[in-house]
C-alpha cells in the first residue's frame, strides 16, 4: 500500500519541488552573473580599474535596459556616426531597411546627404520635424560629432553606434577615394607613387589649419569630434577623451569583426537576424598589391590617434562579446551567415561589377580617383523579394533620396551654390 501511496504524496507536495527547483535556478543564475563580472574585471592591463569597472556598469545598463521594454516600444531613437571608408556604409544601408519598416523618423541633412561635413555637427543642420513627429528616432547621414548637438534633436534615451576599422586600410582606403576631393591629397593626384610621397614629405602638402584636410590625418579621430591634427597630447587627456566616447556609444562596431558586431548590435536594438542580412556596399575595385610593411608603418606614425582609438575600442569590444556569451556568438555567427550566404544567393545574379554594367538606379556614385563597383539583381525575383532584394541594393545617396521623398514628399534640397 505504501508504494501505491507514495506517487500520491510526491503529487501534494509538487509546490515545494517547485519552489525548491527555482532557487536552485536563482542560485545559479547568480553565481554565472558574479562570474561574468569576475571575467570582466580580471581583463587586461590596458583598462585601469576604474575603468573596467564602469564597463561593468556600462554592460548591466545595457541589460536592463532591454529588460525594461526597449525592444517591445519598437521603436528605439538610433545615432549611427559614419566613419569614412570603413564600412559604414553597409551599416547605414541595414539601419535604413530597418527604419523604413518601423516607419521611424529619420533626421536628415538640410542641403544635400552630409551635415554640413567637415564642420562640427549642429542642431541648425538638420531638417525640420516632418508633420506629427514628436522627435526623429534614426540619425544615420555623414557628420563630424558634437555629441551634444546630435542628442539636443535626438529622443531621451538614444542609442549610439559607430564603426571602426584598422587604421592601415582605413587611411588607405581614404587617400585613394579622396585623391581629387582633399586638399592635402590632390597636390599629388598625378604622382606615380603619390601614398608614398605624402607619407614621407606630408609636411609638403598638410594643412592642418585647413578643416578641409580632416580625413588627411587621423581620419576616424576626426570623424569622432577629437583634434586630430596634433602631434602629441599629454596621455591623461588624450584617455579622458577616450574614456568620454566610451560612455557616448553604446557599440563601437569593428569592421575586421563585422558579423559579431551586427550580432552585438542586433541585441542592442531588438532587431530580428533577417533584418541584418547584407552585402558590402561602397568597395572599391583594389588594381594595386597589398601594402607592404614599411608603408604601414608609416601610415601608423602618420596616423598616431587613430591607432590608440582603434585599440582602445578593440578592447571594448571583446569584452562585450565576452558578455555576450562565446558559445552563444558562435552559435548565432553559424546561423547568420548561412542565411545570409542563401538571401545573397537568390538576390544577386553575381558578384560585384562595375558601374558600366549595372542598372541606372543601383549605381553607386563614382568619385573619380577610384572604381566603385556595385550589383545586378536577378530576374526572376517575385514582387516581394525584389522590393527587399533592392533595398539591400541601393546605395546610399539612392536610398537617402528616397527616404527623404517618402518622408516629406519633396526632393532633397543642393547645396546653396553661393
Amino acid at each position: 500500500m505504501n508504494c501505491v501511496w507514495l506517487p500520491f504524496a510526491i503529487w501534494k507536495q509538487r509546490s515545494w519541488l517547485v519552489t525548491i527547483i527555482l532557487l536552485l535556478l536563482l542560485l545559479l543564475l547568480r553565481h554565472l552573473t558574479r562570474n561574468e563580472i569576475l571575467k570582466i574585471n580580471s581583463g587586461e592591463k590596458l583598462f585601469s580599474r576604474q575603468q573596467k569597472i564602469t564597463l561593468t556598469r556600462s554592460l548591466a545598463k545595457q541589460w536592463a535596459a532591454r529588460k525594461s521594454g526597449l525592444e517591445k516600444q519598437g521603436r528605439p531613437s538610433v545615432v549611427f556616426l559614419k566613419t569614412h571608408k570603413t564600412g559604414s556604409s553597409t551599416v547605414q544601408n541595414i539601419l535604413f531597411r530597418a527604419g523604413e519598416r518601423r516607419n521611424l523618423t529619420v533626421a536628415f541633412p538640410r542641403y544635400s546627404y552630409q551635415f554640413a561635413y567637415p564642420e562640427r555637427f549642429s542642431g541648425d543642420f538638420v531638417e525640420d520635424l516632418p508633420p506629427g513627429a514628436a522627435h526623429f528616432n534614426l540619425l544615420c547621414s555623414h557628420m563630424r560629432l558634437d555629441a551634444g548637438e546630435v542628442q539636443a534633436v535626438m529622443a531621451p534615451q538614444t542609442i549610439f553606434l559607430t564603426i571602426l576599422r584598422d587604421p592601415v586600410q582605413t587611411f588607405e582606403s581614404v587617400f585613394h577615394y579622396y585623391r581629387n576631393i582633399v586638399p592635402a591629397f590632390q597636390l599629388l593626384y598625378n604622382h606615380s607613387s603619390p601614398l608614398l610621397a605624402f607619407l614621407e614629405a606630408s609636411s609638403q602638402y598638410y594643412d592642418a589649419q585647413d578643416v578641409s584636410n580632416g580625413l588627411a590625418r587621423n581620419p576616424m579621430t576626426f570623424d569622432l569630434g577629437l583634434n586630430a591634427s596634433r602631434e602629441a597630447a599629454p596621455s591623461s587627456q588624450w584617455a579622458s577623451e577616450l574614456e568620454r566616447l566610451n560612455q557616448t556609444f553604446q557599440l563601437v562596431m569593428l569592421a575586421e569583426h563585422f558579423d559579431e558586431s551586427l550580432l552585438l548590435a542586433r541585441e542592442l536594438l531588438g532587431l530580428d537576424m533577417e533584418e541584418l542580412v547584407y552585402v558590402r556596399l561602397n568597395v572599391r575595385h583594389k588594381e594595386s598589391s597589398p601594402l607592404a610593411k614599411e608603408m604601414g608603418q608609416k601610415i601608423q606614425a602618420w596616423n598616431w590617434f587613430d591607432v590608440q582609438l582603434y585599440r582602445f575600442f578593440q578592447s571594448v569590444f571583446w569584452r562585450k562579446v565576452e558578455h555576450y556569451g562565446y558559445v552563444r556568438m558562435k552559435r548565432e555567427l553559424d546561423a547568420f551567415r548561412a542565411l545570409r550566404q542563401k538571401t545573397v544567393a537568390r538576390c544577386l545574379a553575381g558578384g560585384p561589377v562595375g558601374p558600366e554594367i549595372m542598372a541606372d538606379d543601383l549605381r553607386p556614385w563614382q568619385p573619380g580617383s577610384v572604381t566603385i563597383l556595385g550589383y545586378n539583381l536577378r530576374q526572376n525575383l517575385t514582387s516581394a523579394q525584389y522590393r527587399d532584394c533592392f533595398r539591400m541594393v541601393l546605395p546610399e545617396l539612392q536610398y537617402h533620396a528616397y527616404l527623404y521623398y517618402r518622408q516629406y514628399g519633396r526632393n532633397m534640397r543642393p547645396l546653396p551654390t553661393t
